[in-house]
C-alpha cells in the first residue's frame, strides 16, 4: 500500500488492520486503511456471482444476497424432529391425553421448547433461508430470513468505515464461519450461515460498492 500523500509503499509493520490505521514512515502521515484500498484492483467481478448467490441492479437499487441452503439439513431436520417429538412429546402431548396438567413438569419443559423452536429456526434456514441486502445511494437493508419472514438491519454509507470478516467465539448448528462485519457508526454483523464462497463474493461487493460510495461522495464534496 502507497501513502497517500507522498505515495512512498508504507511498511506492513504499519499498518493496523484491526484499528483501520496506517503511518508512513517517511512523511509520518497517519490514514485510514479502508479509505486508500483499492477493492478492485485484483479483478474481483462483483457481476460474476457464486451459484446460490445474486447481483441484481434497477433505476434505485441493488439486490445483493445469497442463499443459506446447506447440505447439514439432512443432518439438522432429522435430529430435530427426534429432539422436538421425543421431549415435547414426552412433555406436553402426554399431558394433553390425560388431561392432567402438572406446572412443575411445564415449566421444566420451557428450555426445551426454546432449543425446538431454535433448532427449527436453523433448519428452515438451511433449506429455504436466504441473507439479501437492498442498497440504495444512501445506504441499505439487511434482511436475514425465509422469504419476507426475518430480521431487517439498516445501516448509512456515511456510518460504516470498515466492511470485514470478523471472529466471534459463539458456535452453534448451522454456522460455518464468522460473520460479515459492518463497522463504523453503525455496526451490523450477519451471514454467519453463509458457505464461504457466497459469504467471500457477498463482502467483496459489498466493500467494491462502499468504495464506489465513498469515492463518488468525495468527487461530489470536491
Amino acid at each position: 500500500m502507497n501513502c497517500p500523500s507522498c505515495n512512498i509503499l508504507v511498511d506492513s509493520v504499519n499498518l493496523n488492520v484491526q484499528t483501520d490505521i496506517g503511518k508512513c514512515q517517511e512523511c509520518e502521515h497517519i490514514f485510514k486503511l479502508s479509505e486508500v484500498i483499492d477493492y478492485e484492483a485484483d479483478g474481483f467481478d462483483i457481476n460474476s456471482p457464486p451459484k446460490g448467490a445474486w447481483f441484481i441492479t434497477n433505476d434505485a437499487t441493488i439486490k445483493l444476497g445469497a442463499t443459506t441452503r446447506s447440505a447439514i439439513a439432512f443432518f439438522l431436520v432429522p435430529f430435530t424432529l427426534v429432539w422436538s417429538g421425543g421431549s415435547l412429546g414426552g412433555i406436553y402431548v402426554t399431558q394433553i391425553i390425560s388431561g392432567e396438567f402438572n406446572p412443575f413438569i411445564s415449566l421444566f419443559g420451557i428450555p426445551f421448547l426454546l432449543g425446538s423452536i431454535l433448532l427449527w429456526t436453523i433448519s428452515l434456514m438451511a433449506i429455504w433461508g436466504k441473507v439479501e441486502i437492498t442498497i440504495t445511494d444512501d445506504g441499505g437493508t439487511v434482511f436475514t430470513g425465509l422469504g419476507k419472514i426475518g430480521r431487517k438491519k439498516h445501516f448509512a454509507w456515511e456510518d460504516i468505515s470498515r466492511i470485514m470478516e470478523k471472529h466471534t467465539p459463539f458456535n452453534y448448528p448451522g454456522k460455518k464461519g464468522d460473520p460479515i462485519h459492518l463497522i463504523g457508526a453503525t455496526n451490523i454483523s450477519f451471514g454467519s450461515g453463509l458457505s464461504k464462497s457466497r459469504k467471500y463474493y457477498v463482502m467483496r461487493t459489498l466493500q467494491v460498492i462502499a468504495n464506489r460510495m465513498r469515492k463518488s461522495s468525495d468527487y461530489n464534496k470536491g
